[in-house]
């Protein structure tokens, strides 16, 4: 299954709909997940017929909405994913929220998803889970980083993340196996 991953897209709605065409013209992503910072920017998105799956980001109103779940957990391509804006648990989280800090153990997930960094990464854990930020859609660069979205093909036992910036170029890349990096 492929997977198309976007963050922090704070109100940029034209950067934000660049990469959903991307993702859906010249990767054929099958779901689009946006990882919040702004969940409503994900509802203006046209993604001309994708499942779309989108969290809120801490800092939006819709984080303070208590019917709007803050994570969510979803599978994809045999693994069991983890959709969070942040990355750990965190101050603004209401009491039951799931927490990222327990993915794997709690909530037997193989993948986190996170933004909230602005900083694309593919790493993991000596527990096994594998943590993945697609970096950020605010600005063409901003803290230093470029704009950027991932790409996932999901088959397990095969995980394989893209990275790419808005010009389409591949700036990185991981491979994971269940059970080890390769």
């Amino acid at each position: 299954m492929r997977i198309g991953v976007m963050s922090d897209t704070h109100g940029n709605l034209a950067l934000m709909q660049r990469a959903a065409n991307r993702m859906i013209d010249d990767f054929a992503v099958e779901v689009i997940v946006h990882l919040g910072d702004d969940c409503s920017d994900a509802r203006e998105m046209d993604a001309r017929g994708v499942r779309l799956v989108s969290v809120p980001g801490m800092y939006e109103s819709a984080w303070a909405d208590g019917s709007v779940p803050h994570r969510v957990v979803e599978e994809f391509g045999g693994f069991r994913f983890l959709i969070s804006h942040t990355p750990t648990k965190d101050g603004h989280d209401f009491p039951g929220d799931i927490n990222p800090n327990l993915a794997s153990s709690k909530y037997s997930c193989d993948v986190l998803l996170h933004g909230h960094t602005h900083r694309y990464r593919a790493v993991e854990l000596e527990d096994g889970l594998i943590v993945i930020n697609p970096g950020h859609m605010k600005s063409e660069e901003d803290r230093g980083a470029p704009a950027s979205f991932a790409i996932i093909d999901a088959m397990s036992p095969d995980l394989k993340v893209l990275f790419y910036d808005m010009a389409g170029n591949l700036i990185d890349a991981a491979n994971f196996v269940r059970g080890g990096s390769r």
